[in-house]
């Protein structure tokens, strides 16, 4: 995964509070542990990570915007244009994530993927392939991304006691039946490889919301 990527999607994850699963009314579908998105674990990780979604989106944009300010004033600007092209989408995607709802915010944050990647394309034209990368550290981005990783592991942590709290709860019939889920999260709390670990979280929300991530491919 990218160095932007990471800076960016692992921002968005840094909760510093620690997770509330409230407690399902007896006819509610998420009291019935189902998988899709009225689960009430997705709907506590999903409120909890559009809170800092939105400013943390908007603080992203504001480096990004440094970078673009900079790539354009650089001497060899011409030869850069689609790195400047998707740079602009990006930062007007970062900056306007909240949807009407926490699903369509998830899904706005799902979408910068395409543009983050073509932000940081290395340039065919360029003498430089890295200096969006370069530019990237020496605007802001390098201290962004030490300030997550150093906040990523109280937010496993709210996550991991949010989890367990949730285990508890299913029957063993139910763990039967999401096998893969409980396999998934063993194998998120044994990653010590940071990137590996990030990676494996963003997939909890394919359990329960599994459409956006096929939206996303597109």
């Amino acid at each position: 995964m990218s160095y932007i990527t990471l800076s960016f999607l692992g921002m968005l994850l840094v909760l510093q509070l620690c997770f509330a699963i409230p407690k399902p009314d007896a006819d509610s579908p998420a009291s019935h542990h189902e998988f899709n998105t009225d689960n009430k674990l997705y709907k506590a990780t999903l409120e909890q990570f559009v809170k800092v979604a939105i400013p943390l989106g908007e603080q992203y944009g504001d480096v990004l915007e440094k970078v673009l300010e900079d790539l354009k004033a650089h001497e060899e600007a011409a030869n850069y244009e689609t790195q400047i092209e998707h740079l602009q989408e990006l930062i007007k995607g970062a900056k306007h994530l909240k949807g009407d709802s926490d699903d369509e915010t998830l899904r706005n944050i799902l979408k910068l993927e395409s543009d983050l990647a073509g932000a940081q394309a290395a340039s065919k034209k360029a003498s430089d392939p890295h200096l969006v990368h370069d530019l990237f550290e020496k605007d802001g981005g390098k201290e962004y991304l030490e300030k997550f990783r150093k906040s990523m592991g109280e937010f496993f942590d709210g996550f991991d006691d949010a989890f367990e709290e949730y285990a508890k709860d299913l029957s063993e019939e139910e763990k039967a039946d999401h096998e893969d889920f409980l396999k998934w999260f063993k194998e998120f709390k044994e990653a010590d490889d940071f990137p590996y670990q990030f990676e494996k979280f963003v997939g909890f929300f394919k359990f329960f919301n599994p459409e956006l991530f096929k939206e996303k491919r597109k």
